[in-house]
């Protein structure tokens, strides 16, 4: 398996230069035990020969134009950063301090910190709830257009698909829509890196994304940090190194790049196949789920996630999870209505038939909940005046009337409550103490 970043590094690796360069183990290893230890060697800075992250011109460079051809974008720019760094790029690179960018309401915290960074206004949209009580559910086409019409100062539409529940909206109606007013369409993919592989027209590169993150490490084999920015117009390739290296660590680690180098050559050589064939035991697992009763996720989903339904089974989300263990089960996430199972193509038969063993013991006990209506926050000043400025702590029983400082999010995947320099009323801050908030951040 031939892969540019990895060949560069051993070649480097041969020459058996005296590394007085960084890192400070200088490759040697350290007594940490030996699977650490093995990796103090590729461990590299930017020295001769490995190139240099943002401005590649040798084996990262062939790195990223490979993986464009793999995806059909017009540039890919690797990330050792995670997704952040590259959602971080996008709103740079596709809008400039004081746009105004059309978003859904159930966007990721890097997301919200870059626009605050950045001096973006967003209009939020909120999602349907169309996948089920307890989950945000898609963005509606029709909306992103009435929003488009109302605000036609926007200068990028902003959009989380899937979810963290595996949700997705209709992305190829959003991306027509979009480019039909003028405007660019940028994707939070962060959990769908895999997607081009599960189906026709699914990642965003296919269905006409300008700009999309993927979180490789998230759905593939890939170190925790390794993702990828994927760039579908070509007016936007040329810049975008420049604006990543305005919030990327001028240290990127050379084990997660390389990781992300493997991982490039067993897509090419047929590891796309395992990926479509994880839909199949989830399938059967979701299959078994219904017929025990549960209601599962509804509507166009990532077909590689178990959701599996906790509202109905008559326990707390601390009571579930304690059940999945012993049934030895690991979930991703679990809250009062849903668990989120991650299926990737290491997961083998006894690992879904330990999901199903589970689910033969358990049985619906209440019915599904419905869905509550999500408060929709008055605004007291801009996003980015209320993060950066002056703020204390309250008690949360005290702060109606004041102005949020900072997002809060009942859990990772939920749609936020409050974002900054919205005002908090009655119905939020009844939400945030049954959601386990005690105190937050007020504007002074």
């Amino acid at each position: 398996m031939d892969t540019p970043l990895f060949r560069a590094v051993e070649e480097y690796r041969a020459k058996g230069y005296a590394r007085f360069h960084m890192p400070g183990h200088k490759g040697a290893p350290q007594g940490f035990g030996p699977e650490l230890d093995a990796i103090f060697p590729v461990d590299l800075t930017e020295v001769g020969g490995v190139d240099s992250l943002y401005h590649a011109d040798g084996p990262i460079l062939e790195l990223e134009r490979r993986w464009a051809a793999l995806y059909g974008a017009a540039a890919s720019v690797l990330s050792a950063g995670g997704s952040t760094l590259c959602i971080q790029t996008m709103l740079a690179l596709a809008c400039r301090p004081g746009d105004t960018v059309i978003a859904g309401r159930g966007v990721h915290t890097s997301a919200v910190n870059a626009m605050g960074l950045l001096g973006l206004t967003p209009v939020w949209l909120w999602p349907d709830g169309s996948a089920g009580a307890g989950m945000g559910g898609r963005i509606r086409p029709q909306d992103v257009e009435a929003a488009l019409k109302a605000y036609p100062q926007a200068s990028a539409v902003y959009l989380t698909s899937p979810d963290y529940f595996g949700a997705m909206s209709d992305g190829a109606a959003i991306a027509e829509i979009t480019h039909r007013y003028g405007r660019r369409l940028l994707v939070d993919n962060a959990h769908g890196a895999h997607l081009k592989w599960m189906g026709k027209g699914l990642h965003p590169m296919k269905f006409g994304a300008d700009l999309c993150c993927d979180s490789l490490h998230k759905t593939l084999p890939v170190m925790t940090g390794g993702a990828m920015l994927q760039v579908g117009d070509p007016a936007l390739a040329g810049d975008a190194k420049g604006r990543m290296s305005f919030f990327g660590s001028t240290s990127p680690s050379y084990p997660v790049m390389l990781s992300i180098d493997r991982c490039l050559g067993l897509l090419e050589n047929g590891y796309g196949e395992r990926l479509r064939q994880v839909a199949v035991p989830c399938g059967e697992v979701e299959a078994l789920a219904r017929r025990r009763g549960f209601a599962c996720v509804l509507g166009p989903r990532d077909p590689s996630k178990i959701v599996l339904n906790v509202g109905q089974s008559g326990l707390n989300a601390e009571e579930y999870c304690d059940r999945l263990r012993r049934f030895g089960i690991e979930p991703e996430y679990a809250d009062a209505s849903w668990a989120v199972l991650m299926a990737g193509p290491d997961n083998g038969p006894e690992d879904y038939r330990r999901v199903e063993r589970f689910l033969e013991g358990l049985s619906p006990v209440c019915a599904e909940k419905t869905q509550s209506p999500v408060p929709r926050p008055a605004v007291a000043m801009p996003l980015r005046e209320a993060m950066l400025g002056d703020w204390r702590a309250v008690m949360v029983e005290e702060s109606c009337g004041c102005t949020a400082a900072g997002m809060v999010c009942p859990c990772p995947p939920g749609i936020p409550v409050v974002m900054p320099g919205e005002v908090i009323d009655g119905a939020m801050m009844n939400l945030l103490k049954k959601s386990g908030f005690f105190t937050i951040k007020v504007v002074k």
